[in-house]
């Protein structure tokens, strides 16, 4: 507190003169201060100093009312509140919230809608694989498809400008339409596939699907010989007949096609129906989308696609066998945690 601290070095003999130098206080504040404690009076403020609320009770009700609530912006409430006869500006409600309700503007996370059936089988799946170690889960290849944007969209979370006000931050420029390319990946606890591009304007069909990701890229994926390596050179699991293949319930991973192109290729794979719809949230894979997206956030700008297929090939093998590993560890808290919401949503 400055006051004890102008008081100690008083007490100490600096001058008045000096306090009030070194601390950048007033020297008839310094002298107050000095005088309140020879007289063994309080340097705190008395009781009912400072500015008095000129929020209503009624406007204290309301703005009260909205914490929890959806779509309660600090405008919206003083729009609110001025329709009502209450007028309260904006700065005052955040004022209001924050410092005599002790609450934060937080933005609702989106998730994937969950019906009961899918609850359902979610739950299910997880409760069949409550007992796995970090052990079992690391003998899955995870696999699936992501987007990416050629001018995506900052994260605004992360992309902040600090200045005096809004007129001082430059603008993103956003493109109305941007292109976007489509990537098939696989991960283990240990290696990375190559990722496979899909051709802008490809539709992944059944047979797509089968000839250029599964025959192609799978396969010289699970070929490989090497035990170490970069990630994209190392075999996928050291006993690679222990593999266990992963996808989800897109149309063209459930056909007929691919399923019996499994059964033909494959030592063991999770059927259809096995991996619960609407399930990102139990899968390792989301994470590393997430990194190379923030690798994406964290350079200028990508011209053209072939820039971004060539930036996100270098994200992609540089992540490190350690973050892979630690992903796989996480596997039994992921169905754990699935198993206490009912099957809901756990977040990533």
């Amino acid at each position: 507190m400055i006051r004890s601290q102008a008081v100690g070095m008083l007490q100490a003999g600096s001058s008045q003169k000096f306090v009030s130098f070194k601390l950048g206080v007033n020297i008839r504040t310094v002298q107050r201060w000095w005088r309140l404690f020879k007289n063994d009076l309080t340097l705190e403020n008395k009781g009912g100093r400072g500015r008095k609320s000129s929020i209503s009770k009624v406007a204290k009700i309301v703005i009260t009312k909205s914490i929890g609530e959806k779509r309660q912006s600090v405008r919206g409430l003083s729009k609110k509140l001025k329709l009502k006869g209450h007028s309260v500006s904006q700065s005052t409600v955040y004022r209001y919230l924050t410092k005599e309700k002790g609450v934060k503007s937080y933005k609702c996370q989106r998730q994937p809608l969950i019906t009961e059936k899918n609850m359902a089988a979610r739950l299910k799946f997880c409760k069949e694989r409550v007992n796995w170690t970090a052990n079992d889960w690391k003998n899955i290849l995870f696999t699936d498809e992501s987007p990416f944007e050629l001018n995506h969209p900052p994260n605004r979370k992360n992309d902040c400008v600090w200045a005096r006000n809004t007129l001082d931050v430059e603008p993103v420029q956003m493109v109305k339409f941007p292109k976007k390319i489509q990537v098939w990946g696989m991960m283990s606890h240990r290696a990375l596939s190559e990722l496979h591009f899909i051709p802008v304007g490809q539709t992944v069909s059944a047979e797509y699907y089968v000839s250029e990701i599964m025959g192609k890229t799978l396969m010289s994926t699970m070929n490989r010989k090497r035990e170490r390596g970069t990630v994209v050179e190392r075999k996928m699991l050291k006993n690679m007949s222990r593999a266990i293949f992963q996808q989800d319930g897109a149309p063209a991973h459930t056909a007929n096609m691919t399923q019996n192109w499994l059964r033909s290729n494959l030592k063991s794979f999770w059927a259809k129906g096995t991996w619960p719809a609407n399930s990102p949230d139990l899968s390792p894979i989301e994470n590393i989308w997430s990194i190379l997206k923030d690798d994406l956030d964290s350079i200028g700008e990508i011209k053209d696609i072939k820039m971004l297929e060539n930036r996100l090939k270098t994200a992609w093998s540089n992540i490190s066998p350690e973050v892979l590993d630690k992903l796989m560890d996480g596997m039994p808290k992921r169905i754990h945690k699935c198993i206490e919401l009912s099957g809901g949503y756990i977040g990533k």
